[in-house]
């Protein structure tokens, strides 16, 4: 993994409301989708009944809950991370926020079958990858980015390894178990070899075939997602609290809970 979480703030972008079901793309794609938004308070999650009215739940699984005042912090953290601007469409932040709510529902449904698997991450894969990534970068280049991002480089830390057990967790149970054919090559080599000849931007034919099987690999992965997160949503019994939710949506409806925190 070469990339920073740059804008892993909330992107307030016109789109349509995201269902709760997404596809993202094979491991570091998926990860990345995934963990785009700042949890500022992913390992303040806790075990089932830990909140008061005031910090009400709003994700819950069998193990894990999340509440309200947390996904607020994370919510304005992603804000202030991502742009200084205040004067944002109304539809905007609520698409955005739509999003950080699918995305900390996902994370934490990905942690608990991380546990369930006995998938943990060693402090040196933490450091390696850390590593991995400032190499890219001129000396103290990469703090300045974070400095001017607004995001702490324990808080950029802790979002790393979220990601990398996620990465761990997809591999397992999505990556590994595609098996890719012979004929599954050739299929795909046919239907798309109008986009191989004669394109100069092509792969050279000795890369041909790992490029077809990897775009494969990928397809499945991402045919084979929506179905794998639903069935772990259905085992870990996760629930959200609708109620809650919207009246969340209200103007100043979040601030109440950041400020009895």
């Amino acid at each position: 993994m070469r990339t920073i979480f740059r804008k892993f703030a909330v992107s307030y972008t016109h789109d349509e409301k995201l269902a709760m079901r997404r596809c993202p793309p094979v491991v570091r794609h998926v990860c990345r989708l995934i963990c785009c938004a700042a949890m500022v308070a992913w390992t303040g999650c806790s075990g089932p009944d830990n909140s008061s009215q005031q910090d009400a739940v709003l994700i819950r699984t069998d193990q894990q809950t999340v509440t309200q005042a947390q996904f607020e912090r994370a919510f304005e953290a992603a804000r202030i991370a991502y742009s200084d601007d205040r004067s944002v469409d109304p539809q905007m932040i609520e698409n955005a926020r739509l999003r950080l709510l699918n995305q900390m529902t996902e994370e934490v449904i990905v942690d608990r079958r991380a546990h369930e698997l006995g998938i943990v991450l060693d402090d040196t894969e933490v450091e390696a990858a850390i590593q991995a990534i400032k190499k890219d970068y001129p000396e103290d280049e990469f703090e300045q980015m974070l400095l001017e991002s607004a995001i702490p480089y324990s808080l950029w830390t802790e979002r790393l390894r979220v990601r990398l057990l996620m990465e761990k967790v997809v591999d397992r149970e999505l990556v590994q178990p595609v098996n890719i054919t012979a004929q599954d090559i050739e299929a795909y080599y046919k239907a798309h070899e109008e986009d191989f000849a004669g394109n100069d931007e092509s792969p050279p034919k000795i890369d041909l075939k790992h490029h077809i099987v990897e775009r494969l690999r990928l397809e499945k992965v991402e045919a084979a997602y929506p179905p794998w997160m639903d069935g772990l949503r259905a085992r870990y019994g996760v629930e959200i609290n609708w109620e809650l939710w919207e009246r969340s949506q209200r103007p100043g409806a979040g601030s109440t809970g950041q400020e009895k925190e």
